[in-house]
Parts: structure tokens; sequence; C-alpha cells
């Protein structure tokens, strides 16, 4: 007998939503979501942010649960006992627990549907602009003449980049399974890098969502951007409604501290923007009286190019950093294709 295909994935893990479910009575295992239309529904962790075959890497005919087994093997049930700690207080102090843990931290900042949106929406911009400099530098190299006006090369980037087949404006899911796993493999080392802080308070003051993990910056503004983890940026992860994970680049007094309530609505509203479609909060708690969740999450811009000419020959190809750790080869092995491709 064939083993059974879960096509029910979840973008956040039950285990971390047990932190703001209800642990008593009907709402035990419960958590609130508010959605962008305003409307509002309980939901147990097992319904919470579940979508059909989001990390399917098979076809209609065939579902696949591989790399959603793989996010249960490799991230989720390693952290579990580090997860309790933490919701207690407790930093991982081993080199080995840091590790586990910065892991779960990455991986929840890729695996999201506000992570596959931000790769769409790059995708659109990126095809069309690499199809563009192809056709210019083909172009430059019948008519050297074009590369003297740097405002005409800018203008006719534009226009081809416009007329580009519709199949560049968008990267393949399997391909952008890879990025994910692959900016996972990079943020990782950077997290264990980084200072980390718990803020506590008395009171419950924090929601989450289906993108629990937000960046501020290191003043505390709310950025939307086409970056995971922008320079001089901290991480923000609420581990419970009254329980603060902060990892930080810059120094730090301590690893515990009190949440303020300015603290906790500058993070709630962070969450709220970056999020794809719910806010979560636990059912005994009330919603934050400044909590604003916009209709739509809003869009990535429409990048602005400039060209100019250039005797240095052809651009160095962006690649990602290597993937050495077993567990994301494993992924990327799941998903096929060369790593250093795409």
């Amino acid at each position: 007998m064939s083993a059974q295909i879960s096509r029910d994935h979840h973008t956040v893990p039950k285990l971390y939503l047990r932190g703001f479910c209800g642990t008593k009575g009907p709402e035990k295992g419960v958590v609130l979501a508010r959605y962008r239309n305003g409307h509002e529904k309980l939901l147990t962790i097992k319904q919470a942010t579940v979508e059909l075959d989001f990390y399917d890497i098979g076809d209609d005919a065939s579902p696949d649960d591989s790399l959603e087994n793989w996010f249960n093997n490799a991230v989720e049930n390693p952290v579990g006992r580090i997860m309790g700690q933490v919701r207690n207080g407790v930093l991982p102090t081993t080199t080995a627990d840091r590790r586990v843990f910065a892991r779960f931290v990455a991986a929840q900042m890729v695996r999201t549907i506000a992570f596959r949106t931000l790769m769409t929406d790059m995708s659109s911009h990126l095809g069309p602009a690499i199809f563009s400099f192809e056709v210019l530098q083909r172009a430059i190299s019948e008519d050297p003449s074009l590369k003297q006006d740097s405002v005409s090369l800018t203008r006719l980037q534009q226009q081809i980049a416009d007329r580009a087949p519709d199949e560049l404006r968008g990267a393949g899911k399997a391909s952008m399974m890879r990025n994910m796993i692959r900016e996972a493999n990079r943020l990782e080392p950077l997290i264990l890098d980084m200072n980390w802080l718990l803020t506590y308070a008395d009171e419950p003051m924090l929601v989450t969502g289906d993108a629990p993990v937000t960046t501020l910056s290191g003043t505390g503004e709310i950025h939307f951007m086409p970056m995971v983890l922008p320079e001089l940026h901290e991480i923000q992860m609420p581990v419970t409604p009254s329980r603060l994970l902060t990892i930080t680049p810059f120094p730090s007094l301590g690893t515990a501290s009190e949440l303020t309530l300015e603290q906790a609505n500058r993070i709630n509203q962070s969450i709220a923007r970056s999020c794809s479609q719910i806010v979560l909060r636990r059912p005994d708690m009330s919603w934050p009286a400044d909590l604003v969740l916009p209709k739509a999450r809003a869009p990535l811009a429409r990048p602005h190019i400039t060209v100019s000419p250039s005797d240095s020959g052809h651009a160095t190809k962006r690649t990602w950093p290597s993937v050495v750790e077993q567990a994301y080869k494993e992924a990327l092995d799941l998903l096929g294709g060369d790593p250093d491709i795409e």
C-alpha cells in the first residue's frame, strides 16, 4: 500500500502557531484570524496557514509532498524542544541548538506565500530587463554608435523591456523554490552571527500572521523592499503574545529586556503590512487598537533602470553562496537541477 500524500501544506508550522492559540475550553488549540477583507474566523492550528500543494514539485496528476516532509524533518522536528524553551524565556546556549533555531528562523523567512509573491513580482520585472539588455548588447555590437547617448539607450531599454515575451515575466515554481532554499542557506549563518535578545511583557501584546518573521531598520522604520534581510536591519519574530525574539546586528547589553507597548505596536504593524492574507492572535486577547491590515499587500515598485555605455565587458553573473550544509543540499536535490543555475 502506497504512503498517503499530504496536499495540505503549512506555510507556518503548527509548532510555532501553538504559541498563539488558546489553552482552555473551546478555544484550546485555536487562533483567531483576521483577513485583509476584514472577515474574522476561528481556526485550529491544523487549518491555519494551509495552502493546497504549496510545496508540490510534481504535477497535478501526481501530488508530491517531499519538500513539505523535508521541512518537517530538517527544520521543524529538531526545533520543538528549543522553541518551548524560547517561549519560556530561555535562549539556546549551545552552538548546536543555536544553529537549529537559526535554521528555523531562516526557513520561516522564506517559506511563506509573501516570499513566493515577492519572487513572482521580481521575476515580472527582472525577466524583461534581462531580455532588454541582451537585445541591446546585440544592437550595440552591430551599431557601436548607439553607445554615444545614455539617455537614448535608457529609453530604448525600456521600450524593449515593455515588449518582452510574456513567458519571461515569471519564473517556474521549482525555480522559485530552489531560490527559497538558497536564500535560507544564505540567511542561516547571518542569523547565527547576530545578537539574540528576548523581550517580554506581563500582558499579551503581540500578534502574528502568515509571514511571522519581519524585519525593521535599526531606527525602527518599516520598509517594503525586494530584500529579505536588508543591511542594518533587525529580525523580529513574536514567539508568544507576550514574548518577542529580536535578532540584531547591533551590540546588546544583555539577552532579555521589557517589551514596551510602542515596540509591540511597531512589530504588529510590520507583521500586518508584510503578511500575505491574514494576521492571527490568541482568542482571549484583544486586537491592538491601532492595528491596520490593508486590503491589499503593497506591490513591489517597478525598478528605475538607467543604462550607460561601458567598455569593461559583460557584467559578472550574480551567484548564490555555495550550499555546503547537507540539509539544504538534500532539499535542492528534491527540487532537481544544478543549484548554481537559475
